[in-house]
């Protein structure tokens, strides 16, 4: 009966749920380009610790947009930027900084930047020589981190960058003729980025706003342009301020996994087991449905996160409820709360529920969409 109470008021769950908000705060951000009153900032509520607070009017990256044009596969963009973000919490504390987009490097400098550090593309009928000199540095993100002064203002107090690298390069020879590709091995691929560091760093610093200030670099590895899973981030380094040179790298071991595959399969079974019995449970209930497909983030081989898109075609939102139902069930039963899981059901048209857990949770919390 205390499951079927919970079940019934699934709906409710999330509205426990409601974080605890630091007060709205009135800062002022210095640009000799605004007046005074066109400086003034709020730094909004903080919605958890782990999260970075901003600053409103919102600022959106001066090279907005150039990232979707330098990188093909949408899961490897929102990888690049939510995951430079993770990594950035290392070095730049949500305890102490504010987060804003990157305000210096401009579409141009990136684009002429991308070009002047990859091959020369020439000889453009030659495959061989397209194979040996692989344009590996695809795009750099840029993000900031404020920190507060004494006198109610906030200032850069630091950058990270995030340097995106290909796994496979593809070329053509002659226009409208086939693509052909050549792999990168990450032993090349890390090589070649960590050269390109140390070039990018040499031209950060002659932006006089970023010559004083800490950087975090960090390299990421770019998934094939038709993969449904990211790359990952394999390195990263934190630079002083003033200095010229990238040094200490630390190695990043993370991978995100489609379930199922292969992949899962050979390195990681007992969560491809678990996935093949929760998709056979779907089955059961709802012989209509599509398909159960897994994506599951690892860090230093764990699973940290498992995420399941499940599409249905529903023909009431009667069948909506039960179906939810049924998933908090199975995420009950199926997945240990050591890591998160979130489960998204989506009908042609829209996006129906949503059951999710963070680690440590009991119990899963459920959304309902009307």
């Amino acid at each position: 009966m205390k499951k079927l109470a919970i079940l019934l008021s699934i709906v409710l769950i999330i509205a426990g749920c409601t974080p605890q908000y630091d007060s709205e705060e009135e800062v002022v951000q210095d640009d000799p380009e605004e007046t005074e009153d066109e400086q003034r900032q709020i730094i909004p509520n903080r919605i958890s610790d782990n999260d970075y607070q901003t600053i409103v009017p919102y600022k959106p990256n001066v090279a907005r947009g150039t990232i979707t044009d330098q990188v093909s596969n949408s899961y490897d963009v929102d990888e690049l930027e939510l995951g430079l973000i993770r990594h950035a919490k290392g070095t730049f504390s949500p305890d102490d900084y504010l987060f804003q987009e990157g305000q210096y490097l401009d579409e141009g400098m990136i684009l002429e930047w991308i070009d002047d550090l990859n091959p020369p593309d020439k000889n453009s009928d030659d495959r061989e020589y397209h194979e040996e000199n692989p344009r590996i540095f695809s795009h750099v993100l840029e993000h900031n981190y404020l920190v507060r002064s004494d006198d109610n203002r906030v200032e850069l107090g630091g950058i990270a960058i995030g340097i995106a690298l290909k796994s496979e390069y593809n070329f053509k020879t002659e226009v409208g003729g086939p693509t052909f590709s050549t792999d990168i091995s990450q032993k090349e691929m890390l090589e070649e980025g960590k050269e390109i560091a140390d070039s990018l760093l040499s031209r950060i610093r002659e932006v006089e706003e970023l010559q004083d200030v800490p950087v975090m670099i960090a390299l990421y590895r770019q998934n094939s342009n038709n993969a449904i899973v990211p790359g990952h981030f394999v390195a990263k380094a934190e630079v002083e301020p003033l200095a010229q040179n990238v040094d200490g790298w630390t190695n990043i071991n993370e991978n995100h996994v489609l379930f199922p595959s292969n992949e899962a399969e050979t390195d990681y079974y007992d969560q491809y087991e678990i996935m093949n019995e929760f998709t056979q449970e779907v089955q059961d209930f709802f012989p209509n449905y599509t398909g159960v497909i897994g994506r599951g983030f690892y860090s230093n081989n764990e699973l940290r996160k498992m995420s399941i898109n499940i599409p249905i075609e529903f023909y009431g939102q009667q069948e909506v409820v039960a179906f939810s139902q049924h998933l908090y069930s199975l995420v009950m039963e199926y997945f240990p709360n050591t890591y998160d899981v979130e489960v998204t059901v989506e009908s042609p048209n829209k996006q129906e529920a949503l059951i999710f857990r963070n680690a440590g949770q009991e119990e899963p919390s459920v959304h309902i969409y009307e």
